[in-house]
């Protein structure tokens, strides 16, 4: 799901030397099968009630935060926004003397969905286009004498529901992982400005709560993945409070997700598993063998990669969508309609995505990630040395490929695992007996066990030895 800083070549496994498995792949694809298998026994045969074990059944604490803490994070923000938009305009243009490319698409977006996932979403808070929006609409008010307090000027459409966010979310993805010149820091730059007036304007007419809830990709994202983590804040201005729990009971929903949420969790599993394929040697197999035969033209990588990256979601949420069908006959209560029962299963989902992520980029942000250390001290690439870190080198010992493969498969399996328990709690929430919530749970099985061995192979293809 991400683009790299380096170059159109670079990887996010890229560790320049491949791990020699003790065991056969497909040893370890088994295994790893029978484990997410086994997890599923277990809860059938020991997990045979319904019990309140929601988000707001399990508070451990809370509290609130203090006001001098949330105003530094914000100040802060803002002026790494500033800071980031400046370098990409009037810095060095290559991507590895500009500190715009590795900022954003490490730091930024891999780290953020890191502390997303395990600790706390702390975007809605240190969102830069939303302080600005909400500074400068105070400051029009104190100015002009206007109501603090103004409704927004229009309605958001019911309808649309989180179909924006879909959209603008493939967008992203395509300017991630296919657009061409993707790493040029003044390309980066001209995105933030775009949706800092994309973001200004949304919450001008509609609000933002609105519209971060229904139109702001990286809101929807995060706050999928926020789900998952034990800290989850609120608030609003400086105001802001706390509250924690165990990692992943926010995945226990009590009501379904609409139609467009789940189209968006589904999209962001796709949109990872595309990423991870198009570093698998048959993905460049598959394109030079299309490249000879001419069918394509210029650009044959590109193009696949486009209409992989269409297709994806499409055969990920058809395939979810015939799972959820099998289930609701397998249970034997098919009064339950097909898309309440979509929207109430896709959360368990969310554990594989992370696991996934975990698995593909935490190589790319442990090794990418020092990019920032000389960069911290030049920004703009005009041979500062601010800070004297300007001749850190970059440590490719830090991690290697089997460590990478060891923490991917330890990641996939956990995930799949914690997956296969949300959707046994969900289903016994639903379904109206034991009997029926455990019969379901078959063709779920069956979607869990299937989906453990390709993100396992996929993630092997540019790590282990042939």
């Amino acid at each position: 799901m991400l683009c790299l800083i380096a170059s159109h070549e670079a990887k996010a496994h890229g560790l320049g030397a491949r791990y020699d498995l003790p065991l056969p792949l497909w040893l370890y694809l088994l295994g790893a099968a029978a484990a997410v298998a086994a997890s599923f026994i277990f809860l059938v045969l020991f997990r045979t009630s319904a019990r309140p074990t929601g988000p707001r059944h399990l508070i451990f604490a809370r509290g609130r935060l203090s006001a001098w803490l949330v105003a530094a994070l914000q100040i802060l923000s803002l002026g790494l926004f500033a800071l980031i938009v400046t370098a990409g305009l009037i810095g060095n243009q290559n991507p590895f003397k500009n500190i715009a490319p590795v900022f954003v698409w490490v730091i930024w977006w891999v780290g953020m969905s890191f502390l997303a996932a395990f600790v706390v979403n702390p975007w809605r808070l240190v969102n830069p286009a939303v302080i600005a929006w909400e500074w400068v609409r105070l400051w029009a008010a104190w100015y002009w004498h206007l109501d603090r307090k103004r409704r927004p000027m229009a309605r958001y459409p019911v309808c649309l529901g989180a179909w924006p966010a879909c959209v603008l979310f493939l967008v992203m993805a395509w300017l991630e992982l296919v657009a061409p010149q993707r790493d040029v820091p003044r390309n980066i730059a001209l995105a933030g400005l775009a949706y800092l007036g994309l973001t200004c304007i949304g919450c001008h007419l509609f609000g933002p709560v609105v519209w971060l809830r229904n139109a702001d990709p990286f809101s929807v994202a995060f706050g999928i993945l926020g789900r998952f983590a034990p800290l989850q804040i609120a608030g609003k201005g400086l105001r802001w409070c706390w509250q924690l729990r165990p990692h992943a009971v926010g995945l226990l929903s009590d009501k379904p997700l609409p139609a467009s949420l789940a189209a968006f969790t589904i999209l962001m599993l796709a949109t990872v598993s595309v990423d991870g394929l198009l570093e698998t040697p048959a993905w460049a197999a598959l394109v030079e063998g299309v490249s000879r035969a001419g069918a394509v033209g210029e650009g044959t990588g590109d193009v696949l990669a486009t209409m992989l990256l269409g297709t994806a979601p499409l055969v990920f949420g058809g395939t979810y969508l015939v799972i959820i069908r099998m289930m609701r006959t397998a249970s034997g209560e098919a009064e339950h309609p097909l898309g309440a029962l979509a929207g109430q299963f896709v959360l368990s989902l969310v554990p594989i995505a992370i696991a996934y992520h975990l698995a593909h980029y935490l190589s790319f942000l442990l090794l990418a990630g020092q990019f920032a250390i000389p960069l911290a001290s030049d920004p703009f690439g005009f041979g500062w040395d601010l800070f004297g870190t300007t001749l850190y080198r970059i440590d490719i010992g830090i991690v290697d490929a089997r460590f990478v493969w060891l923490m991917a498969v330890g990641a996939i399996v956990v995930g799949h695992v914690l997956a296969t328990w949300l959707a046994h709690e969900t289903a016994l929430a639903v379904f109206g007996t034991p009997k029926a919530a455990r019969q379901s749970q078959g063709p779920m099985l069956v979607l869990m066990v299937g989906y453990t061995v390709l993100s396992l192979w996929i993630l092997s293809q540019p790590i282990v030895e042939p």
